[in-house]
């Protein structure tokens, strides 16, 4: 067998081929972070717009207490209603500020669990 002795040189190799091969060689990484990062933003846009709607309808339903109770404030102190209904209209009130409070509460910790990150 005859044997042949390959002399090359060395070539200079340009900072932009080194580059192409480094990517290149680390695609299948980079894909996989793009990807995560593409997943995180759709993520932090849909629990964006879950707050959102969550702080919406705490507006709503704060607007709608205040009404409520405004109503059955005025109700309870006519003249023209009985002493039970009356109880009954306190009673209602009382029950309305129990929930708004335990809602008021959960929101509450909804913000403190936010301020984390």
């Amino acid at each position: 067998m005859d044997e042949k002795i390959v002399k090359s040189e060395m070539q200079p190799v340009s900072a932009k081929l080194v580059i192409i091969q480094g990517v290149v060689q680390n695609l299948p990484e980079i894909i996989d972070a793009m990807k995560k990062i593409y997943t995180l933003n759709k993520k932090e846009q849909l629990f964006g717009r879950v707050l959102q709607s969550r702080l919406d309808e705490l507006n709503i339903n704060k607007e709608n207490f205040k009404v409520l109770v405004e109503g059955l404030t005025e109700l309870s102190k006519s003249e023209n209603t009985d002493a039970e209904t009356k109880a009954m209209y306190r009673e209602m009130i009382k029950t309305l500020f129990e929930t708004f409070t335990i809602n008021m509460r959960n929101s509450q910790d909804i913000s403190n669990y936010l301020k984390e990150f």
